[in-house]
């Protein structure tokens, strides 16, 4: 299905009234607010599965579940406003994705359940008090903690021997994370002989000037961080990685889909299907509380050939036995 088709089908949701309820009262209501825009390759991946897990659950769009779907472009502002937009339909779950996201909606109501995605270390940030007992109204799926940071130096010298010097971006802002992202790279890389180091960037602007910048010596490799920054700026990344001949590691699969060279992440589609046996749960009356906030339970290696190939990087036997997805 094509992208705008699924935007297409989820604003008929928000726009038209329920059809075939037996009573009108037996409609239910879910709020989404995904941190990307409707251009991001992830969206209808989303859109899509949380859709078909919910109907497989009992829970039909348009029919007893209404749906309010907002896209937030990686603008904090922007979807501090449409919070306020879903929040004001009143529904009795919302999807959130990603710090950003999550973050909006928890600011803004500490009475509605939310059910979250792709939000790392919730408890040092705030979010919740325990992942066994979050004990409040957000709950949800955490995809990566810090020691991932070894996961991705280590495949990135695996890609590229030559590598001593690394840059990780991500969105400063949410200062927990930035310090816990930056504490493990600072312990790892010298493990790996690797002087791995962090910038923050907020937007397209900040993202190139510092990749210019650090490209300025050699040896060095990219470290692209899970964030709604470094997501939007996807295809921006990808290409400033290739002008510069840099080897780039990615937390998303849809990053290397589109021309990254290489990711260590979850299963997307299978973070969805999780968060929505929550939603289902929650819409039969669980309490949002006592549901534990889960790890991913699914990762994969994905490695593009092509753009290997063009950073003249080959490939080892071992490295290609490892990877779940081969894009050429």
């Amino acid at each position: 299905m094509r992208r705008r088709d699924v935007i297409a089908g989820v604003g008929a949701a928000v726009a038209w009234p329920a059809e075939g309820c037996a009573q009108a009262g037996a409609q239910r209501r879910l709020g989404i607010l995904l941190v990307y825009g409707e251009s991001h390759p992830d969206v209808p991946i989303i859109v899509d599965t949380l859709r078909g897990t919910l109907q497989q659950l009992g829970w039909t769009w348009n029919r007893n579940l209404a749906v309010d779907l907002r896209l937030g472009n990686g603008d904090p502002e922007k979807m501090r406003r449409q919070t306020d937009e879903i929040l004001a339909k009143k529904p009795d779950v919302v999807f959130a994705q990603g710090v950003v996201g999550t973050t909006a909606l928890q600011r803004a109501t500490s009475t509605t359940p939310v059910v979250f995605i792709q939000v790392q270390d919730p408890v040092g940030g705030g979010f919740v008090t325990s992942l066994s007992r979050p004990g409040g109204n957000l709950t949800g799926f955490t995809n990566f903690d810090y020691a991932f940071v070894g996961k991705w130096l280590q495949l990135l010298k695996e890609l590229s021997r030559g590598v001593t010097r690394t840059l990780a971006i991500i969105n400063p802002d949410y200062p927990a994370r930035f310090a816990g992202y930056a504490a493990e790279l600072a312990r790892i890389g010298p493990e790996l002989g690797i002087d791995a180091r962090i910038a923050g960037v907020h937007d397209a602007a900040e993202i190139a000037q510092a990749i210019t910048a650090f490209v300025e010596a050699p040896s060095g490799g990219l470290i692209v961080l899970p964030d709604a920054v470094t997501g939007v700026h996807s295809q921006l990344i990808v290409d400033l990685a290739a002008q510069c001949r840099l080897p780039a590691v990615y937390a998303y699969a849809a990053q290397v889909r589109i021309g990254g060279l290489a990711a260590y992440t979850t299963s997307v589609s299978r973070d969805v299907q999780q968060a929505a046996g929550y939603i289902d749960r929650i819409l039969r009356g669980t309490a949002v509380g006592g549901l534990p906030v889960q790890a991913s339970e699914r990762f994969l290696t994905l490695i593009n050939l092509r753009t290997a190939a063009a950073l003249g990087l080959t490939i080892t036997p071992s490295l290609l036995a490892k990877a779940d997805e081969l894009i050429e």
